[in-house]
């Protein structure tokens, strides 16, 4: 018999051929029932080799592979707890630096080691004998109990080594062991390292295919090579290793409270406290209720220490100006997160369950998710670290793993593969969730294309090899576990020495007891604190997060009219049109369509309207369900409305009513049965007859797919008001902020909020070098584009400008900007690009005379700073008089094509939609406002480009490009028209355009009538 010891995985970055569902798959093919992992300085794989060997009834066994002082190639497996948490302390040690003899020193106990006697110095010291082998593994022999040579016989020149090993046996009395590195399942899959080493260093390859010795070798063969006692040292090692990686080693971190308190007693005090702060009706006494009857539960199950840590960096966050989040997810229905300021959510006023958050018949930790500016969330986690340790807290691990259309990429990069038929095969898969196989299986387009094209056949099958192989690793972007020890005890560990980093990914840190906090970094939050902070520069109005209104009525007369973009949840294009039908009146009917708008869901919001507008009847369920089911129609949106129905029909406890919630919603056919019963049950003992009953359980199984959780729907619609509020009131701070963070080289999404823009009658102005900055600031009626937004300009640069600004005023004329920014490196194209993009507009009128003064202007700039710094000028006159700027006309096309290329669009004549380019007796539409309504329109503007083509019949046609003070567009001519003036076109003309745009037709503008006007440069 023989147990597979020393096997790498995907988790050695790129060094290995097994995926650890590839490898389960070969070990179960092999007929192992035991076999270990022992990946290079890492743990990564540890979680899911031991969580997937036990499905498959395979004892995982742990190992690690170690070099130590750069000189001995070791592998190391734990026998019990004590071993694998000193492997956890070696692993997290190398990511630092070498380990050390004397660190192995202080982390031997619990392990067994196997030398690795085919590496380098190994063979390089065995030809100059056996004492000074024992010289060279004394050290590591003296320190283990369990120590083991490591035999390794693939091929014929291994033989030497061997029969010098078993020597040592003999004379010296070392336990040999069997122990060949498998890296791949079969000998032919040792292209598939090839393959990832290429990858990994941009190399290219010709093989595609080649065999290697790092396989999985049959036992009759594994016999020949081996001696019986070298294969029976293999299960010996792992009977060795009896530990479980299935127990709890976190442990909820401790508050720290004051002297002569508990959390407990903190808890309730801060609660309490909190509570009176709100803005709430005291008179209710279910207020009181509520907070003491949560307190009593958070207490009973242990998290008293939890909330008052998540209390804790939220206020922190506040405290430092930091938005966070009303809520999200299930938190919002509880009293205390909101007493505790955790949440800005009222869930007695939303009629909210504290049991959809915190089932007490549950012992599940609850997750408080927490959203914040994505600017400063890096903030708290410094926070974390700084109050309790840096050692207890850490950041999450991510893997990044090859995914099916990566593979088809590499592959084509690797074997340079056409990006023709590259491209062929990536626009086939659609589906991102499909591997290859699945896609094969699923997906009919990929499967004619593998069936029909031997090519792409080719580059499939060889991406398949390396699919789903983990690349590299990176951080979550919310996950952060704080433990009451120190983390490096108890779990392995990344030190980059400014941070430590779990090697287990977020999934795999719960089970073990390890609280996991998310904190989230959301980008609209970023925008609202930004705008706040424009509105009280702007306006002098201090406003705050809790003090944006959600139920303004300029909310929902946004809202209605569709324009949406920047607002949270509600810009996508199908929510604007669907949030238009709805016609919002309320707070509750974006609640609503939060919920409703959801693969599924989605069905009902037809119903959900016209039921609205009356237009639709619909039936009680019951009478007693009226006050759950009306305020939707009679439609069960949210998961809380199915636990309130529990709760009234069948008289369940609101925490069985989530059970049931849960168990329901989840259709298993086992339970189902039993669910109903209980339910019919406690109906009858309500007074229901059993027939009802049974409707209603029928009505809420049909809906139970589809329930959302409205504690997170209400915080979420929270946010979507309040943005939309600041949109509605102060539109020239909002569009700033969303400007600000939008990409600039993404000409889409800052075409779409130039419409928006001119709906609001807000200019979009061109950078300006006396007011623009490094955002988009108001100014006069508009938005000034930011210094920033233009390309190949430096921070460095901009932040000279600005601050000499700042220090002497603004600039007179680009003489003296030139001398005042003027310095020996001081770039000819840095001065163009500022022209290009029209910052001198305001100074100067003719962009080409600037242009054509550039030499001018830096000789005049050279000479004065030569002159000011006391260096020998170019002209003996002790000041050089400004030069006169070269008289040149512009070229209003080519303009608009440089302001495009260094601002990413055309921004001259961005006025409430009306372009500059003006031509008598003509009213243009601005290419930027052409509609797809169908009706005749005319356009005006230069020739961009001009494409012809020969239709079927041979008869020639033409695509022009035309291009505005607003946008460009696509025109096509068809040949009856291009037969009449096709050949006069050329490029830079001025022309006037009449026809209608078709989206039917690639959103082109179909000409009827092409006129070109006499004088382009007019």
């Amino acid at each position: 018999m023989f147990v597979p010891l020393h096997i790498h995985t995907s988790y050695s970055f790129l060094q290995s051929g097994f995926t650890i569902e590839r490898l389960l798959l070969s070990l179960k093919e092999h007929q192992f029932t035991t076999a270990a992992i022992s990946d290079i300085d890492v743990l990564f794989g540890v979680p899911e080799f031991f969580t997937l060997a036990k499905k498959q009834s395979i004892k995982p066994v742990i190992g690690l592979d170690l070099l130590i002082e750069q000189t001995h190639s070791i592998s190391l497996f734990a026998m019990d707890e004590l071993g694998y948490l000193n492997l956890c302390q070696l692993s997290t040690l190398v990511s630092r630096n070498p380990i050390t003899l004397e660190q192995l020193k202080h982390h031997n106990e619990g392990l067994i080691l196997v030398y690795h006697t085919r590496n380098a110095k190994f063979q390089d010291l065995y030809l100059r004998g056996q004492e000074v082998i024992i010289q060279h593994i004394k050290p590591l022999f003296q320190l283990f109990k369990q120590f083991y040579l490591g035999v390794e016989n693939y091929l014929p020149e291994d033989e030497k080594l061997v029969s010098f090993l078993r020597g040592l046996e003999t004379s010296h009395h070392f336990e040999l062991v069997a122990f060949p590195l498998i890296k791949y399942p079969k000998a032919n899959d040792a292209i598939v390292l090839d393959i990832l080493n290429a990858i990994s260093k941009g190399n290219t390859l010709s093989d595609k295919e080649k065999s290697g010795p790092f396989y999985f070798e049959h036992l009759p063969t594994l016999q020949q090579r081996y001696s019986e006692q070298e294969l029976a040292q293999t299960l010996k090692i792992a009977s060795l290793c009896k530990f479980d990686f299935m127990i709890k080693r976190g442990s909820l971190l401790k508050y720290p409270v004051p002297a002569q308190s508990d959390a407990t007693t903190t808890l309730r005090m801060d609660a309490i406290e909190g509570l009176q702060k709100r803005t709430i009706d005291f008179s209710k006494i279910e207020y009181f209720h509520r907070l003491d009857s949560e307190l009593k539960v958070i207490d009973e199950l242990g998290f008293s220490d939890y909330f008052l840590i998540v209390a804790d960096f939220v206020n922190y966050a506040k405290n430092k100006h930091i938005s966070v989040g009303p809520g999200r997810g299930s938190a919002p229905g509880s009293l205390v997160a909101f007493a505790l300021g955790i949440t800005e959510i009222d869930p007695i006023e939303h009629q909210l369950l504290f049991e959809r958050f915190l089932n007490p018949g549950r012992k599940n930790l609850p997750d408080i998710d927490i959203d914040f500016s994505d600017i400063d969330r890096e903030q708290i986690v410094t926070y974390l670290r700084h109050k309790y340790d840096s050692t207890r807290v850490a950041n999450i691990i991510t893997f990044q793993t090859i995914q099916a259309k990566q593979a088809i990429r590499d592959i084509g990069r690797v074997y340079q593969f056409s990006s023709k038929t590259i491209d062929l095969i990536s626009k086939t898969l659609t589906d991102s969730k499909l591997d290859l196989r699945g896609a094969y299986k699923h997906n009919q387009a990929f499967k004619q294309l593998f069936d029909t094209d031997p090519e792409c056949a080719e580059v499939i099958k060889l991406a398949h090899k390396i699919e789903g192989f983990v690349r590299q690793s990176g951080l979550h972007p919310a996950g952060v576990v704080l433990n009451q020890t120190t983390l490096n005890d108890v779990l392995p560990l990344i030190d980059n020495g400014s941070f430590l980093v779990t090697q287990y990914e977020m999934n795999y840190l719960e089970p073990q007891g390890f609280l996991k906090i998310d904190l989230l970094g959301l980008r609209n939050l970023t925008t609202v604190e930004r705008t706040l902070q424009l509105i009280e520069k702007n306006h002098h109005v201090k406003l705050n997060m809790a003090q944006i209104p959600t139920t303004d009525s300029r909310i929902f007369e946004l809202l209605k009219t569709g324009h949406t973009l920047g607002i949270f949840q509600l810009e996508t294009e199908g929510m604007r049109k669907t949030i238009k039908e709805l016609n919002p009146k309320s707070f509750e009917d974006i609640v609503a369509i939060l919920a409703l708008y959801r693969p599924g869901p989605m069905d009902n919001i037809k119903s959900y309207i016209a039921r609205k507008e009356g237009k639709e009847t619909f039936a009680s369920l019951d009478p007693q369900l009226n006050a759950v089911l009306n305020p939707t129609f009679g439609i069960i949106v949210y998961q809380e409305q199915i636990m309130k129905i529990a709760q009234i029909m069948a008289g369940f406890t609101l925490a069985k009513a989530d059970d049931f919630r849960r168990s329901i919603s989840k259709k298993d056919v086992k339970s189902l049965e039993s669910l109903r019963d209980a339910f019919l049950e406690g109906a009858l003992t309500q007074g229901y007859k059993s027939n009802h009953a049974l409707s209603v359980f029928n009505h809420i199984m049909k809906f139970a797919d589809y329930g959302f959780n409205k504690s997170h729907s209400v915080a979420y619609a929270t946010l979507s008001c309040q943005m939309a509020y600041l949109k509605a009131v102060y539109p020239h701070e909002f569009f700033a902020s969303v400007l600000d963070q939008t990409s600039l080289s993404n000409e889409g999404k800052l075409s779409s909020y130039l419409d928006e823009l001119k709906a609001f009658r807000i200019q979009l102005q061109l950078p300006h070098i006396n007011h623009s900055s490094t955002y988009f600031v108001s100014h006069e009626t508009g938005l000034l584009y930011p210094l920033s937004g233009i390309k190949g300009i430096s921070k460095d640069v901009i932040k000279a400008i600005l601050e000499e600004r700042e220090l002497n005023g603004v600039f007179d004329d680009i003489f003296d900007f030139a001398l005042r920014m003027y310095e020996p490196k001081f770039s000819p194209i840095l001065l163009e690009k500022l022209i290009d993009a029209g910052a001198f507009d305001s100074l100067h009128k003719s962009r080409a005379s600037l242009r054509m003064s550039i030499p001018n202007i830096l000789l005049y700039a050279s000479v004065n700073y030569l002159e000011s710094t006391g260096q020998e000028g170019f002209i003996e006159s002790p000041q050089l008089p400004k030069l006169s700027l070269v008289e040149a006309n512009d070229d209003p096309l080519l303009n608009l094509e440089k302001e495009k290329e260094i601002l990413g669009m055309p921004i001259t004549g961005q006025v409430q939609g009306r372009p500059r380019i003006a031509i008598p007796n003509r009213k243009l539409t601005a290419i930027a406002d052409v509609v797809t309504s169908g009706n005749t329109q005319q356009i005006g503007g230069y020739i961009k480009s001009k494409k012809t083509v020969k239709t079927k019949n041979n008869d020639a046609m033409a695509f022009i490009t035309i291009i505005d003070d607003s946008s460009m567009i696509d025109v096509v001519l068809f040949p009856k028209l291009y037969a009449d003036i096709g050949l006069k076109l050329e490029k830079n003309l001025l022309v006037v355009i009449t026809g209608k745009f078709d989206e039917s037709r690639g959103k082109n503008f179909i000409a009827d009538k092409v006129e070109i006007i006499a004088d382009p440069k007019s």
